[in-house]
């Protein structure tokens, strides 16, 4: 048996980490962990409202049972012109007497059949539920005046759309993107208090193994960690420098690439796909950036067996040292391409927040999710020579199956299935709703990323446990 490393110092340092990173991610993503999305959309559009003039009034009665508003999206209509104006827009509850929000809009600014975004961003009054929003026009006339469209006879938000006073059998064509309160938020203490003792009752049955003599699990790991910290340092480090070795710029590659990368791709790309994006080379690289570390590192740790083939067959190290430094080598090279991400995210005028702390999550979620594939195929390589080759194929089409240069609004509700089994889809997704959306993403993409990452892991370290034993036969 070797030293003893559960301490009670290190219960200390782990319980400490704990309560950091609970800090930080209630900090973080506190809008999400209190409230889940509530969105109540009207998607049909068969009228209009006709041309908002400065002698016009629109009062559109509609009853929205969330707790939180975002967003208020209205689908507007310039007649294929340059208007000129000011819509003037409240937001009160239906009886008048609440002025929930109120803002301008530059009609010079909007887009023909594309929807006006009301920034409401409110938390609403938990007794109210039916709301009037009131649109007047200041400098309209009928020839530089817009129009919204409505839907006739269709009543989703269960109101009532009102011109000039008349009422109208119709209702306007909008979306009210908001939330409801999530009311496992207020226990959300409680539940890391329940993680720390759940932690801590393995933790001390670990090491009530280790103190019989008995192997288990932390123990094992504290063990590999600290027998061959020394040559997973070399590994990691051989494996990144040998991928510079002389070249002239070294390691200024690890900026640049992303970067000719992304060029290369907005120059291909942006003519179809950019009028649908918004900040399309923030959308971009984000996307490039992760997919190309996925793609390496797994290429990489599926050669990692076959490629240290003599040094297996001379010395003993755990096997599945190999691929994991591998996919570790790379991710000194993701870490590095986020510093020309972060340069182009300033550049287009986006702005860093809070939401940013959450990025070590999802990153480590990929690197878990890589490893695991690592694993399975470094294994799957050692008995098949054409997984190499077959690799190549599947990445490709992940790839193109991935919304990492087109939107996903284009993809057919039938095949909407794709993206829901994609590990790369939500890892994306994930990072863009940080980068571009400016706040965590909600509570299920966090199940979708843990898990994907987790179970893939889980089964690689099964299926290389089950065939290590074999690999001296075949190298």
């Amino acid at each position: 048996m070797d030293g003893k490393y559960l301490t009670g110092t290190l219960w200390i340092k782990m319980i400490a980490g704990c309560l950091l990173v609970s800090t930080v991610f209630y900090f973080a993503a506190f809008h999400q962990i209190h409230y889940r999305t509530y969105d109540q959309i009207q998607n049909t559009g068969d009228g209009n409202t006709g041309g908002i003039t400065d002698e016009k009034v629109i009062e559109q009665y509609f009853r929205y049972d969330g707790d939180y508003i975002q967003t208020i999206g209205i689908m507007a209509g310039t007649y294929a012109r340059k208007n000129t104006g000011i819509l003037n827009i409240t937001l009160k509850n239906a009886r008048n007497e609440v002025l929930i929000w109120k803002g301008q809009i530059d009609i010079e600014q909007l887009e023909d059949n594309k929807p006006m975004v009301l920034p409401v961003q409110k938390k609403l009054d938990s007794g109210e539920s039916s709301y009037c929003m009131e649109i007047r026009s200041d400098g309209c006339s009928e020839d530089n005046s817009v129009t919204l469209y409505c839907a006739m006879g269709s009543s989703v938000h269960q109101g009532m759309l009102r011109v000039n006073g008349e009422s109208t059998e119709a209702e306007l064509e909008m979306g009210i993107y908001g939330d409801k309160i999530n009311y496992h938020g207020k226990f959300y203490w409680f539940y890391v208090l329940i993680l720390i003792v759940a932690f801590t009752i393995f933790f001390y049955w670990q090491r009530r193994k280790e103190e019989t003599q008995r192997e288990g699990f932390l123990h094992n790991i504290c063990n590999t960690l600290s027998t061959y910290r020394f040559m997973i340092k070399q590994l990691v480090s051989r494996d990144f420098k040998t991928k510079y070795k002389r070249s002239v710029l070294g390691m200024f590659w690890s900026f640049l690439n992303p970067l000719l990368t992304m060029v290369v791709q907005y120059v291909v790309f942006s003519t179809i796909f950019r009028g649908d994006i918004e900040n399309y080379p923030v959308y971009l690289l984000s996307a490039s950036i992760l997919f190309t570390f996925f793609t390496e590192s797994v290429g990489g740790g599926l050669l990692a067996i076959v490629g240290n083939a003599s040094l297996i067959k001379k010395v003993y190290v755990p096997k599945y040292i190999y691929p994991v430094t591998k996919v570790l080598s790379t991710s000194v090279n993701l870490v590095i391409s986020l510093v020309p991400l972060l340069a182009v995210i300033l550049i287009t005028g986006e702005r860093i927040n809070r939401a940013y702390l959450l990025i070590p999550y999802i990153l480590i979620c990929l690197i878990v999710f890589s490893t695991g594939m690592a694993l399975i195929l470094s294994s799957l390589m050692v008995f098949f020579r054409d997984v190499q080759f077959l690799w190549g194929i599947v990445s490709l089409l992940w790839m193109y199956a991935t919304p990492m240069f087109y939107p996903e609004s284009i993809i057919p509700d039938r095949f909407r299935f794709v993206l829901d089994f994609n590990p790369m889809y939500h890892y994306i997704s994930f990072f863009r709703n940080i980068i571009l959306n400016y706040s965590s993403p909600q509570m299920s993409e966090y199940v979708y990323c843990t898990a994907f990452s987790v179970i893939i892991c889980a089964v690689g370290a099964l299926i290389f446990s089950r065939t290590q034993k074999k690999f001296v036969l075949y190298l």
